[in-house]
């Protein structure tokens, strides 16, 4: 009898276990998915997720205009001073440090860039690319000169780093407070006009230097400009260029009153400018300027 018991208690088993086998193969797959789900939670957590449900941004192009643009300008700095070039984000200057100021800033002046409307900051204060130092605002406090821009704030309207740039003391001249707020600010409100309407044009002005000239400064000594001078350009299929000289003084003279050929401009400055320019084309744009195409619909 106690044989009898031990087979079918043997019997028993390998029927439960054939049971369990044949359960386990049918639900073969089903078992594997739950842990194939485990293992790819656990693989997706383990994966950085932008936290904001917005597209990445896509990589900028490159601006073949805006590189054309700043080979052009590179082709029209002045020659003639012996100057430490310095290149900001949206002008480059020609720093001459006997007279503790640029000798010429150049730049592309668009339409876009005028019509901006980023605020003045006035945030004056020294250059730190200028190798030999820059002038400070210091120099000017109580020196009865304006901290007179030769790259005016209003021309960088469209970008706050241009804008703060442009507050750079190697950007800045001694003027008399009538001439900064009246004439030469006269000048640069028409250029301004002239990028609304032709779009785009290159701007290069300046302080007339030469030795004599008296100083100003607790630092630094500066020179006191006794002009100003300013080229501007107006590329194909214009090609174009007109010159003003200005003395450092107030004046009732209308803008064009001090147009003059840039070749005019040369002798009274001992600069001479569009030499990165073919020599015909130079010929062309230093030749007397038509007041006619440039001041037109304007009263005289």
């Amino acid at each position: 009898m106690a044989r009898s018991k031990s087979s079918s208690s043997n019997g028993f088993f390998w029927a439960v276990v054939l049971v369990g086998v044949f359960l386990l193969v049918g639900n073969w797959e089903k078992i594997t998915g739950w842990f194939g789900k485990k293992d790819q939670k656990k693989t997706e957590s383990t994966v950085a997720r932008p936290t904001d449900s917005k597209p990445l941004p896509k990589e900028e192009e490159k601006d073949e205009t805006e590189t054309d643009a700043t080979n052009l300008v590179s082709s029209l700095y002045p020659t003639g001073a012996k100057v430490e070039v310095v290149q900001h984000a949206a002008y480059t200057l020609g720093y001459a440090e006997p007279y503790e100021q640029a000798a010429w800033v150049a730049y592309r002046l668009t339409a876009k860039m005028v019509n901006g409307k980023i605020p003045r900051d006035d945030n004056f204060r020294p250059d730190p690319d200028v190798s030999t130092g820059s002038a400070v605002p210091e120099d000017y406090r109580r020196s009865g000169y304006d901290r007179g821009h030769l790259a005016p704030a209003a021309d960088f309207r469209s970008s706050a780093k241009w804008m703060d740039e442009s507050f750079f003391m190697s950007n800045m001249s001694p003027q008399i407070h009538e001439f900064n707020a009246g004439i030469w600010e006269n000048l640069e409100s028409q250029t301004r006009r002239w990028a609304r309407r032709f779009k785009t044009l290159y701007v290069i002005t300046g302080p007339v230097l030469r030795d004599g000239l008296p100083r100003i400064g607790k630092y630094n000594q500066v020179a006191v400009p006794e002009y100003f001078y300013k080229v501007i350009y107006l590329p194909a299929p214009e090609n174009k260029a007109i010159g003003f000289v200005m003395r450092n003084e107030g004046s009732d003279k209308k803008v064009r009153d001090f147009a003059m050929p840039v070749a005019q401009v040369e002798k009274l400055t001992g600069l001479r400018f569009f030499t990165g320019l073919p020599s015909s084309q130079q010929t062309v744009l230093k030749a007397e300027p038509d007041l006619l195409f440039w001041f037109a619909k304007q009263k005289k």
